[in-house]
């Protein structure tokens, strides 16, 4: 059930089509046949246990719950000397994991599910002259590539992004709502995440009618109510995490804070913010942070590293009251199982997939040490079997 787990922050796209990959027809995944240097160097996505894969090969809708992989944060050395007398908040920094070189190995698709489709970018497509593709986020079943496209692997479709400025960081991105029925009134939104405030957010409208073939970009001027550091009031929100729920994004600044982003006019704004700090209740060095959709609901689950980041220690879901902009921790997920990988998370039913319901499965940084299981009721952490 194992994975070689990996961070893919700026990683890239090598189709399975254009590999010689050799089929399993039972499952269909794609089998694909690495030198002993190829398999140290290329890694898997969607990074989920095989018998995940089996199921969302046999029925592709389900591959439209996959959401994009989650961000490392840990505590400021300079937070540990607040006292009782400095009741501002602790400061976060984004954990930079090195997992040798893994942000930028290629990795392969997973998963075939239109053969034709793949015929057809294996045989009219070259693939050793055409450029190499940074893979930089998935929702709605949809994957995002840097300064490239959007590409539904279900249906086979595709859209143009417009060229990227090399000059604007491009950490993650993600689609506002699923663009499956193409229509001339669609509003769907592909927003990229910056890690900086201006532009604190890039966006591009897909749509049905004509519109100029451009990314739009947004400064952010609001202090992060969860500054901690007054010498630092000036910096302005900076985004990190974020998803598309119900036509809107619901996104996670560096600090905590939850920022709702909406459709204005054409126009992607910042229309509200969280009251309540997204950390996790349990102290810890570093902690990873996934929004999860399951359902109807936005999740947001904490792995947490009280120690080395490489294990975790403890896990908290939370989820996100859209009304009233709070989140509530979660004592039970029912028939709910998440699985987390370490590039992509995922909402399934536990009585449908066969797995155990209530519970939490998870990778450690690093992929030596395999699958594990969080069970919400017992609270207990164990390897998955």
């Amino acid at each position: 059930m194992n994975l070689k787990s990996f961070s893919f922050s700026l990683c890239q796209i090598h189709l399975s089509a254009a590999m010689g990959l050799k089929e399993n027809k039972e499952s269909k995944i794609k089998q694909v046949p690495l030198s002993n240097k190829e398999a140290n160097s290329q890694n898997l996505w969607p990074d989920l246990p095989q018998q995940l894969l089996h199921l969302i090969a046999r029925e592709s809708t389900s591959f439209r719950n996959i959401c994009y992989k989650g961000v490392t944060k840990s505590w400021r050395a300079e937070s540990y000397r607040c006292s009782s007398r400095n009741p501002t908040p602790p400061w976060l920094q984004v954990f930079f994991h090195d997992n040798k070189g893994a942000d930028k190995q290629p990795h392969i698709f997973n998963i075939a599910f239109k053969q034709m489709g793949f015929w057809y970018w294996k045989r009219c497509w070259d693939f050793d002259r055409y450029p190499k593709l940074h893979f930089l986020g998935s929702s709605h079943g949809i994957l995002v590539a840097k300064g490239h496209d959007v590409w539904d692997p279900v249906g086979g479709s595709r859209w143009r992004l417009p060229p990227w400025d090399s000059r604007d960081p491009f950490i993650c991105a993600f689609l506002s709502a699923s663009p499956w029925q193409y229509t001339l009134k669609m509003e769907c939104f592909v927003l990229v995440l910056t890690g900086i405030s201006h532009p604190a957010f890039v966006f591009y409208q897909i749509c049905g009618g004509w519109k100029k073939h451009a990314w739009i970009k947004a400064d952010c001027t609001i202090v992060d109510p969860n500054c901690s550091n007054p010498s630092e009031r000036r910096h302005f929100m900076r985004f990190t995490n974020a998803i598309g729920f119900k036509g809107k994004f619901y996104a996670l600044s560096l600090q905590g804070t939850l920022a709702v982003i909406e459709n204005i006019d054409s126009h992607l704004r910042i229309t509200a913010l969280g009251k309540k700090r997204a950390i996790p209740s349990d102290s810890s060095l570093h902690f990873r942070e996934l929004m999860v959709e399951s359902g109807e609901e936005v999740l947001l689950v904490f792995l947490i590293s009280k120690a080395s980041s490489n294990i975790v220690d403890s896990v908290e879901v939370y989820q996100l009251d859209v009304d009233d902009l709070t989140w509530i921790k979660m004592e039970s997920l029912g028939d709910r199982t998440l699985f987390l990988g370490s590039n992509c998370c995922m909402s399934v039913s536990a009585s449908k997939v066969g797995c155990k319901r209530d519970c939490v499965y998870y990778t450690h940084r690093s992929g030596d040490y395999g699958w594990w299981v969080y069970d919400l009721d017992k609270a207990t952490i164990s390897p998955a079997s």
